[in-house]
């Protein structure tokens, strides 16, 4: 359920239904969210998919850090082409920003993914709170209860990454850290280009 797979179109839904992208028609949001759900969890969960059938990885959590390069390049790719993707719906410059932001995260993941292990579910959730965070700064809104679920959530997902026994401490509050500071960095810097 929180799959970082899965935290683009929880964020894309989440944009379009508490900021004024509310006012679009309900058939617009659905085809952005099945868009946005397509290009960034079908398509990346397929390769992983067709590298467990062909062997080139051990199990679907990916707990080989050797066998996470190429889903992060795909991961890396995908929210690419989605950012693409929104910038020709011409959708607003902070939430392609947020997905470029998401970009930069996993680039520097997959970077210290060679030489140590990085929670990539508290990079998902970490950018999710990042992104909310960062919409709430430039709309000037505080939507308490809903960080405080995200931020209850998060402690679920970095938890149960503990108590599973798939990350240290240190690499569950790395990875909320990086997608944190990536992602809510990326919208406030939007929110500036906009006033130059």
């Amino acid at each position: 359920m929180f799959h970082p797979l899965l935290m683009v179109t929880y964020g894309t839904t989440l944009a379009l239904s508490f900021t004024y992208l509310a006012m679009f028609p309900m058939e617009m949001k659905l085809w952005l969210v099945c868009g946005v759900f397509l290009m960034t969890a079908c398509i990346p969960a397929a390769f992983i998919f067709l590298m467990l059938k062909t062997g080139e990885a051990s199990d679907a959590d990916l707990t080989n850090r050797r066998e996470r390069i190429l889903p992060y390049l795909i991961f890396i790719c995908a929210l690419l082409s989605t950012a693409y993707f929104l910038y020709k719906m011409m959708m607003p410059h902070w939430l392609i920003a947020q997905l470029i932001g998401a970009s930069i995260a996993l680039f520097v993941a997959l970077l210290i993914n060679f030489v140590w292990k990085i929670s990539a579910h508290a990079i998902g959730i970490g950018g999710l709170i990042g992104g909310i965070m960062g919409v709430a700064q430039m709309q000037m809104s505080n939507p308490y209860v809903g960080l405080i679920i995200a931020f209850l959530i998060a402690g679920c997902v970095g938890t149960s990454r503990l108590i599973l026994k798939r990350h240290t401490p240190m690499q569950v509050y790395t990875g909320f850290g990086l997608g944190f500071i990536c992602i809510f960095v990326s919208s406030l810097l939007s929110y500036i280009y906009l006033f130059i």
